[in-house]
């Protein structure tokens, strides 16, 4: 009953030491991103990897399937050229050689040693991806104010989260009353895997999921019922034959419900089949972090809950046509040219059921809208760039290659100049994060203000850029200029901010020439470009700094080009000018800065996706009710209908009379299902973008789409009546 979490307190190394150190309650590990360089082989490549203490893979509750797990001293510089690798890339790279324990591979320039392999499947929280794991080299020097380092926790016997938390805590103060400059106001807090893994989005996603599947199936049910009610009508006759012969009432109703049964059955398997396709589909529209997509198959599980559902649906919706059926007067029903009671009895129901299937589709359609609109606002939205003609990728240099600022700066020159020279190219430079790609702040002060500690420093988003990265993203630059060749490490410090943070402090003035002090020095403003998004799509800009990448040694640069044609056709002849620069340097995250935007917006949208399909098939089913109900109601009023335009009446009068009955059923059906859906949207609210959970335009265009839509499918019915001779519908009978 152990259970595994994280505090979501970042700590630096002394202050992780300590705390594995003080804690009695928890066996206490960390973990921090890291990417390495793979050279040798036929092509480099880039692995997603991260760096471990030693007890990280006890703490976790896995060990190693081949090898061992790493050492204590192999937590120490120096010692820690060691490595575990994942069960794909062992199967990938080595071929899934036994024998590469104790090889060498290398790892940005630097060798290191295998020394296990991971088994197959292996996650941790959201790192799906994780292919390689490092020790953390130590050195006893470490900051105590880079707080950087993720820590987990594994409750020991006998303790309690509450506990852990409470030490946790207690701890925090400890270090904080201990190294006030680093620690103050720093805490801790405990929360368990499985909540940080499955989070408020992802339980949220999947009831939400489970309801509209619900929906449907109930939907679906619904047809199937108001089918088995029309047949059962039509063996009135049957039904009391087999009472006149001595079939009692109860064998009636188990013939009934076994047909239902078998009828459900066939469509599991029907549906089995057809979601090994729409598994395959929805696999496509998750985004690359969901926790356990890859794991996302057909299982003997999986196959016993259909059978079960199956089976279950058959015996509650076969139920209500068995007892109807089973009621059937038997000297009426053997009366020559009687109809029985079964038909009359069982109308009522069928209206109820199809007023059902409008009210639950109008509930799948008014969520679908919503969220289909936040989807379109988002993508929609100007982003203060163009994202329709530029390739994107990334390189990180390693540190042993070029360690310094003038070989970087070589570097990215030489790279840039070889970019632009690729036809069909009209602008190449780089940051170090792409927009809507993730985050970094720095604190900031103006010249002459007086702070006492970093809670009165102003904060301001910041990206490093090479020169001309407005251009290839079609920025535009409002003042000033941009940088240049010449802003190199032993020029004047320069930065261009955007129009918010001008309009923050400059609303009056000329921000040009003004400085903004960091905590590396004080910087001079060369220009003022325009806002754009790089956060949440949705929120407004948020004030920027831009730094030029040849003023540090910025070695890990996401690329962008601007083509004049399709971006990735010159995928090729980027990689090869790579490689002719760097033999051993990978590019990765190949793709479109369209598609960068759309994947990391999938997380979001992903519900869209499924609720507008699953809308498509509430609509289909519910209308295929409408009207199956509607043929069945005038099939059985062709006599009365013949009598009725024998004594005069006129076509139009017989279609509105059909017509109207339908609609009443499709409007009390979208009465109830927009009360209903006033309910079932507040939940939805953690995935729309700006979108209210009450648009009232969304319920009335629905509304109105679905009562339409209804009428449509009693017009064709009604249509159909009309055509029928009055004299064969005298004779009907």
């Amino acid at each position: 009953n152990q259970e595994r979490g994280w505090t979501t307190v970042s700590y630096s190394v002394p202050d992780l030491i300590d705390l594995r150190h003080r804690s009695q309650s928890m066996d206490v590990a960390a973990a921090d991103g890291a990417s390495f360089n793979l050279s040798g082989g036929d092509r480099p490549e880039r692995l997603s990897g991260r760096m471990v203490t030693a007890n990280f893979f006890r703490v976790v509750g896995i060990q190693p399937a081949m090898g061992r797990s790493f050492t204590r001293d192999e937590e120490r510089e120096g010692q820690d050229r060691v490595a575990i690798i994942s069960d794909g890339l062992w199967h990938r790279r080595f071929g899934a050689d036994p024998a590469v324990l104790g090889t060498t591979m290398t790892l940005d320039g630097d060798g290191y040693t295998v020394v296990g392999v991971m088994p197959p499947k292996f996650w941790w929280g959201r790192d799906t991806e994780t292919e390689l794991w490092v020790p953390m080299g130590f050195t006893g020097e470490e900051s105590r104010s880079s707080h950087y380092i993720e820590a987990y926790g594994r409750l020991k016997d006998g303790a309690t989260h509450e506990l852990a938390q409470q030490e946790a805590y207690s701890i925090a103060q400890q270090l904080a009353a201990e190294y006030p400059e680093s620690n103050t106001g720093m805490g801790a807090r405990l929360v368990a895997m499985r909540d940080a893994v499955f989070d408020e989005g992802f339980k949220s996603g999947s009831l939400i999921s489970t309801v509209a599947v619900a929906f449907v199936l109930l939907i679906a049910c619904a047809n199937v019922a108001n089918l088995l009610l029309t047949h059962a009508a039509g063996r009135d006759r049957e039904v009391a034959l087999r009472g006149a012969l001595g079939a009692n009432r109860s064998r009636i109703v188990r013939q009934f419900l076994t047909e239902a049964v078998i009828v459900s059955l066939v469509g599991g398997l029907l549906g089995l089949g057809i979601s090994v396709f729409g598994i395959r589909a929805l696999v496509s529209l998750m985004p690359p972090d969901f926790p356990r997509v890859t794991d996302i198959h057909l299982s003997g599980r999986v196959l016993l809950f259909t059978a079960g559902v199956s089976i279950l649906t058959g015996i509650i919706f076969g139920l209500a046509p068995a007892l109807e059926s089973s009621k059937s007067n038997v000297v009426d029903a053997l009366k020559e040219g009687g109809r029985g009671g079964t038909a009359g009895k069982s109308a009522k129901l069928r209206k109820a059921l199809v007023v059902g299937e409008v009210s639950l589709a109008l509930v799948l359609l008014v969520s679908s809208a919503l969220l289909v609109k936040g989807f379109a606002r988002v993508m929609l939205t100007d982003l203060g760039f163009d994202r329709s003609d530029v390739l994107t990728l990334r390189l990180t240099l390693p540190k042993n290659d070029y360690p310094d600022t003038a070989s970087v700066a070589a570097f990215h020159h030489e790279i840039k100049s070889r970019f632009e020279a690729i036809p069909g190219v009209q602008a190449a430079s780089a940051t170090t994060i792409l927009p809507l790609q993730g985050g970094s702040g720095t604190y900031y002060t103006l010249p002459g203000e007086e702070v006492q500690d970093d809670s009165q420093r102003k904060i301001a988003a910041f990206r490093y850029i090479l020169p001309q990265y407005f251009d290839a993203m079609d920025m535009t630059l409002l003042r000033g200029r941009d940088f240049e060749a010449t802003d190199k490490g032993d020029m004047p410090r320069v930065i261009v901010v955007n129009e918010t943070l001008a309009e923050r402090h400059w609303s009056e003035d000329d921000p040009l020439g003004k400085q903004i002090l960091f905590g590396s020095g004080p910087r001079e403003i060369i220009g003022v470009v325009s806002d754009a998004r790089y956060g949440d799509a949705e929120d407004a800009p948020d004030p920027m700094v831009y730094f030029p990448i040849l003023q540090g040694a910025v070695r890990s640069v996401s690329w962008a080009i601007e083509t004049t044609g399709p971006p990735t056709d010159i995928v090729p002849s980027v990689r090869a000018e790579i490689l002719s620069v760097d033999s051993n340097l990978p590019a990765y995250n190949v793709r479109s800065l369209e598609d960068a935007v759309a994947l990391s917006l999938g997380g979001d949208t992903i519900m869209a996706k499924i609720m507008a399909v699953l809308a498509l098939v509430a609509l289909v089913l519910a209308l295929g009710g409408v009207y199956g109900v509607m043929a069945y109601m005038v099939s059985q009023r062709t006599q009365e209908l013949g009598i009725r335009m024998a004594l005069g009446a006129q076509t139009k009068d017989v279609m509105a009379m059909v017509v109207r009955q339908g609609t009443k059923l499709s409007a009390i059906g979208v009465v109830v299902g927009l009360a209903v859906a006033l309910g079932v949207t507040r939940g939805l609210a953690f995935f729309l973008h700006g979108v209210s959970p009450f648009d009232p335009v969304t319920f009335s265009t629905v509304g109105i789409v679905l009562l339409v839509a209804g009428v449509a499918a009693a017009y064709f019915p009604a249509r159909r009546a009309t055509k029928v001779d009055p004299i064969v519908a005298l004779h009907n009978e």
